[in-house]
């Protein structure tokens, strides 16, 4: 009996997981709330295409990303990341603005005009081994109270290094 229902179980979740269908975004599709704003927050993640790394029972996708506006300061107002699932940009996460200084150092949410912001420990963590495709996203007003925004895709893989 027991047997039976950890299979059933197992099943389960299988289905589950297999309704999701990971695919890969055409260059120009973007989620909603980013189509309207132009683009004024440079974001770069390193490296571009990332492998797993497995540590005891997780597995790590280590990465940075670095945020830079040229043209003026920015104080921003939202961040977070997507994933790209079932053909579209899904919310994966908002961050707060706290965790913004935090993670990138800047003070009171605003990027300096030309100065870059880094989170160097940016890493994607879980206990299954699967890819995808992620785009961090910033938005933010210029002093002149124009609303801009800034995103870079990023591609995890499920090639695992270790």
């Amino acid at each position: 009996m027991k047997t039976i229902i950890v299979l059933l179980i197992a099943l389960t979740l299988n289905s589950l997981t297999a309704q999701i269908q990971y695919g890969t975004p055409i260059n120009d599709q973007l989620p909603e709330k980013l189509k309207s704003l132009p683009r004024a927050i440079e974001v770069n993640n390193f490296p571009k295409t990332i492998d797993p790394i497995k540590i005891d029972d997780r597995y790590y996708w280590k990465h940075n990303t670095a945020i830079l506006c040229r043209e003026s300061e920015i104080k921003i107002i939202e961040y977070g990341a997507y994933l790209f699932y079932n053909d579209t940009w899904n919310l994966r996460k908002s961050y707060s603005l706290k965790e913004l200084n935090k993670n990138f150092g800047t003070k009171k949410g605003i990027l300096k005009q030309s100065e870059p912001y880094t989170w160097s420990q940016n890493w994607r963590t879980d206990n299954s081994l699967f890819g995808g495709w992620a785009m961090w996203y910033f938005i933010g007003v210029t002093k002149d109270g124009k609303t801009v925004c800034g995103y870079e895709k990023i591609e995890t893989t499920n090639t695992l290094l270790n």
